[in-house]
């Protein structure tokens, strides 16, 4: 067996996704990276912990932490990283790690509705770029391999200009998840409140930050281990591509068995 076909097998081996439409693209962009750089790129999204409470406070800025720590978001991803890159070390083929921070969705789509809170932009900036430092030390502190961080918001990566393609049934379902966020049940527990309109404003401007994400992400080149939770694997893989971009191939490590569809 050839060595692409053997890491291409690998890495199907780890996606909990049945039918997953992406399958056919896993082995071709296995061989691209294998042929042109000698290695295997996984893209992965990590997210902080943002501080909810503080956007009520005199300092809405600290909704965004400034240090990364054990026990974070980050945390149930890492077993199964190392797992992929001792495999891969195996075959004779190092793993390039990408870790994405997605530091910068509310600053996007929901702080331009906030009324009567001035966030100091300058100072989200900083905090922003602090959360980074210090997760790239969190991700140095585990045996990853080689690890590149990125920050979104550093990047500079914003609503795309091109006009997303949302079918009716995805924009229902996000919206749907926008109300429940801001519900007294969310975990903003109902202390921010929006009209109708400006969720389903919310709605477009999220798919456009991810249509941006997805052309970023292509421009990394690899593989997506996506980590979004029960029921939107698909729909955010998709979003990652309703601008144009092709975006990268995905695959799903992480479902756990009771969330499979079908």
């Amino acid at each position: 067996m050839l060595i692409t076909e053997m890491v291409t097998e690998l890495i199907l081996g780890a996606d909990r996704l049945e039918d997953n439409p992406d399958k056919s693209k896993i082995g071709e962009i296995v061989e691209s990276l294998i042929s042109q750089e000698g290695l295997v790129r996984f893209l992965v999204f990590v997210c902080p912990k943002f501080d909810t409470a503080a956007l009520f406070s005199i300092k809405p800025e600290c909704y965004m932490p400034i240090k990364a720590v054990a026990g974070d978001l980050f945390e149930p991803r890492i077993a199964k990283l190392m797992e992929l890159k001792d495999k891969l070390m195996k075959l004779g083929l190092p793993a390039e790690i990408n870790l994405v921070i997605g530091d910068n969705d509310a600053e996007e789509y929901i702080f331009p509705f906030l009324k009567g809170r001035n966030v100091d932009l300058e100072k989200l900036k900083s905090r922003q770029a602090l959360y980074r430092s210090s997760f790239e030390r969190r991700a140095g502190n585990v045996s990853l391999g080689k690890v590149c961080v990125w920050s979104l918001a550093e990047e500079g990566i914003s609503l795309d200009q091109a006009e997303p393609e949302i079918s009716a049934d995805a924009f229902g379902k996000e919206l749907r998840f926008f109300r429940r966020l801001f519900s007294k049940v969310g975990p903003y527990r109902g202390k921010l409140e929006f009209t109708e309109e400006e969720l389903r404003e919310m709605v477009v401007l999220k798919y456009r930050l991810y249509g941006a994400q997805g052309k970023f992400l292509k421009e990394l080149n690899g593989i997506l281990l996506q980590t979004e939770g029960p029921g939107v694997w698909l729909e955010r893989t998709q979003m990652l591509r309703c601008t144009g971009s092709e975006a990268v191939p995905a695959v799903y490590p992480w479902i756990r068995k009771e969330e499979k569809m079908g």
